[in-house]
């Protein structure tokens, strides 16, 4: 009877060994299978959160680069109840937009009411956001439309870099003119002038224009523009020309109008020359007039060169009127964004 009695505890603790073995395990299983899942769900989160940011930040890169705006002229339009900003320039002719083009003007006024424009609209309250654009020209400096310092313990920040033209001064090309006409063929070279008024008492033009085959022969490009004493008012004009300094030694330049001709010969310079006080010396008690501007070169194939009146804002540095103005450079906008 004993024996039976120790066999059957035997068989009851192995049993209860066997079970308790058994839940151990399937603690363990329940345990890693949690820490399975936890690790799952954060990661599942992470990469929701990442792909959150990251749509954010393309949407906002979308909307300020592929459109003009809501409404279109949104950087004039201080008072109105809501609008979306983009920075695409619209084609004042067809009225569509410009692709990967971008508006110096709305840069500029993006960058004074960021806050109000940007933040809560495109990009959500709370993030932290920097929008830069890079010149690929490294001469340029960069046009820095916010930067907002990026916390240290940031780990996601979403970058959106897009490849863009843009301005980089409010720079108005007044008149472009180029010395490389040739009257025997007026569709090579570019420019050709207009019929100068500059007529001698014979009666033949004194400013007749240059030939650049058969080594070069010397004369004047002539084209009109008009000036206003408002244009005076609220621009400075400068003569720049490309190259810059000029390998032409003879060249010169004149303004004037057909009222009041001049032989009044001015040299060019390797730095740009203002030229209001002349625009208004010729202007004279006028509200507006047509003026010329005429340019002399020798008519040597090699020392060819283009030449401009341009304008920029009132009291704009000189350091700010360069060639790389006159047309929109390629850039990146870079535009980052972290919570």
């Amino acid at each position: 009877m004993r024996r039976k009695e120790f066999v059957d505890d035997e068989i009851a603790l192995a049993f209860s060994t066997d079970a308790m073995l058994a839940i151990v395990i399937i603690t363990v299983i329940l345990g890693i299978s949690a820490d399975a899942m936890d690790i799952a769900s954060y990661r599942l989160q992470d990469y929701s959160s990442r792909f959150s940011l990251e749509r954010i930040t393309t949407d906002a890169a979308d909307i300020l680069i592929k459109t003009p705006g809501s409404p279109e002229d949104w950087d004039q339009c201080y008072f109105c109840s809501y609008m979306t900003p983009g920075l695409a320039k619209i084609n004042p002719t067809t009225g569509t937009t410009i692709p990967n083009t971008i508006s110096f003007e709305k840069v500029t006024m993006l960058k004074n009411r960021y806050s109000e424009l940007v933040c809560g609209r495109i990009i959500p309250s709370g993030a932290n956001s920097s929008m830069i654009i890079y010149p690929i020209n490294s001469t340029l400096n960069p046009i820095i439309i916010r930067d907002d310092v990026m916390k240290s313990d940031v780990s996601e920040i979403a970058v959106s870099n897009r490849t863009v033209l843009c301005d980089f001064m409010f720079t108005t090309v007044v008149i472009a003119m180029n010395t490389h006409g040739n009257p025997s063929n007026p569709t090579e070279n570019g420019s050709q002038g207009e019929v100068c008024p500059h007529i001698n008492f014979t009666g033949n033009l004194k400013h007749q224009q240059p030939d650049i085959n058969g080594g070069g022969k010397p004369g004047w490009v002539c084209h009109h523009f008009k000036i206003t004493q408002e244009n005076l008012n609220s621009t400075d004009f400068y003569v720049i020309t490309d190259p810059s300094p000029l390998k032409d030694s003879s060249a010169r330049w004149i303004i004037d109008r057909t009222e009041n001709i001049t032989d009044d010969k001015q040299r060019f310079s390797s730095t740009p020359v203002i030229v209001n006080d002349k625009l208004s010396q010729v202007l004279g008690a006028d509200n507006q007039a047509i003026l010329w501007f005429h340019v002399f070169t020798s008519g040597n194939p090699q020392k060819l060169y283009d030449a401009y009146i341009v304008g920029v804002p009132k009291g704009s540095l000189i350091e700010q009127v360069r060639l790389e103005y006159l047309n929109p450079q390629p850039c990146f906008f870079v535009l980052k964004v972290c919570f």
